[in-house]
This record gives structure tokens, sequence and C-alpha cells, in this order.
């Protein structure tokens, strides 16, 4: 499991990695991911599939302000959609 940290529209991992939102239901990782948010459901386009329930997710993860212990809890409800002007940790 990674830890992740939020800044506006991207999330970088302690690993490295880094997700950006590019829209309100669809991000990219720098591993070249494409993960597509539909409700409560993220697919990522290696397969990959979390599902949602509030600060946590099926990954095992959980989503705690600018911080997630895993990919899922990115895509938990609190994180959608960012502000495309002034976007804040809060809103990712």
């Amino acid at each position: 499991m990674s830890f992740w940290n939020i800044f506006g529209n991207m999330a970088v991992s302690d690993k490295g990695e880094t997700i950006t939102r590019l829209s309100d239901n669809m991000s990219v990782s720098s591993t070249g991911v494409t993960y597509t948010k539909m409700g409560n459901m993220t697919f990522g386009s290696d397969g990959s599939n979390f599902t949602q329930m509030g600060d946590f997710s099926t990954d095992g993860s959980v989503r705690m302000g600018s911080m997630a212990t895993g990919k899922g809890a990115l895509f938990t409800d609190k994180s959608v959609p960012f502000k495309k002007s002034g976007s804040d940790d809060s809103n990712w």
C-alpha cells in the first residue's frame, strides 16, 4: 500500500507515482493508466477497479483530508469534482 498527498488536482505517492485529474470523471497516472469514475466506482485502463464508500475504498484504503492510504481512496465522494479555479486539497 502506498501513501498519497493531494495537492490541488494532482496526487503524489510516497513511491513517486502521480495522478492528475483531467476532468470531473477522468484522471491519468504517471504510469500511463487512465482512471474513469462512474458513480461510486472507478475503473483503470489496466483492469483495476475501486468502489468508494464514504472515506473508504474496496482496496482497503482510506481518505483523510489531503492524504490517502491508497489509490482507491483518491476517488472517494469527497474528492469530486475539483474546482477549476482556485482549487484546494479538499476538492480533489
